[in-house]
């Protein structure tokens, strides 16, 4: 039997479950994603997976009612491909008005994207990925029409050895373009709520950094990727018609965690 050998991206990922604990009811799916800062591991993801409500208007989504815990896999150390399942709290205290994740420091909300920190024993006893671990092609921009790929976990049920889904999109905004005065930028795609919480990569596969047409010492040929944000979800409640998803821009991730301004709900 062939050895598998996923791609560094998608081991970055985990598919969250988030749960009611006193009902042990779970409200709803997402992905999220391990990111390092300063020695210290977080899982991002979306604002609206860990409160359950819509970040622009404050009403509750799906199943009305507010998550207290997040469960999901992480990889053994010994073996990657058998996963142990934990359970991580949102809030410091039993009434909900202490969330542990932290939020855009000039935004708040209004940026869809959360840090959440994970444990010192966490790190210590599984293996993980940080996105911002891996060796990315940052030395060419991304371009409008550029391929994406949304990378998570469309669906509630667990996956073939807690692998995602790679979903393909295009970028629909200009990069350099803040829509709505926001960080953030558009994507041409079709998705499902799981992959919110998802990173995003771009792809572009020719020859990159030609100068003036010619070959110099930065030309690169073949693939070149980049990270370039996190998912949080499609413009409009029709699913059929709305077929542009958001991207919140990736430098929020390191704004949120320098300030480290913990969340609300």
């Amino acid at each position: 039997m062939s050895r598998i050998q996923p791609d560094p991206v998608s081991l970055t990922t985990h598919h969250l479950h988030f749960r009611v604990a006193t009902t042990d009811t779970i409200v709803s799916s997402a992905t999220g994603f391990a990111y390092r800062y300063q020695d210290q591991f977080f899982l991002i993801t979306n604002w609206h997976n860990l409160t359950g409500k819509n970040p622009l208007t404050g009403e509750m989504l799906g199943k009305g009612a507010i998550p207290d815990t997040a469960s999901t896999l992480f990889r053994r150390k010994d073996n990657p491909s058998n996963c142990a399942r934990e359970t991580l709290r949102l809030y410091s205290d039993n009434t909900l008005l202490e969330p542990l994740w932290l939020e855009h420091p000039v935004h708040g909300r209004a940026v869809d994207v959360v840090a959440l920190p994970l444990d010192a024993s966490t790190a210590d006893r599984y293996a993980l990925f940080p996105i911002n671990d891996i060796s990315f092609d940052r030395g060419f921009k991304a371009e409008v029409a550029d391929d994406a790929f949304i990378i998570g976990y469309p669906f509630s049920d667990p996956t073939y050895l807690q692998l995602p889904v790679w979903k393909r999109a295009s970028l629909a905004s200009e990069p350099d373009v803040n829509i709505d005065q926001l960080p953030k930028m558009l994507v041409d795609t079709a998705t499902r709520a799981g992959l919110s919480g998802s990173p995003v990569v771009t792809q572009r596969t020719g020859v990159h950094g030609l100068k003036n047409g010619s070959f110099s010492p930065d030309t690169v040929i073949g693939r070149i990727r980049d990270f370039i944000g996190v998912y949080s979800g499609r413009i409009g409640d029709d699913e059929l018609k709305a077929q542009l998803g958001i991207v919140w821009k990736a430098h929020v991730i390191d704004e949120i965690l320098r300030r480290s301004v913990h969340g609300s709900n």
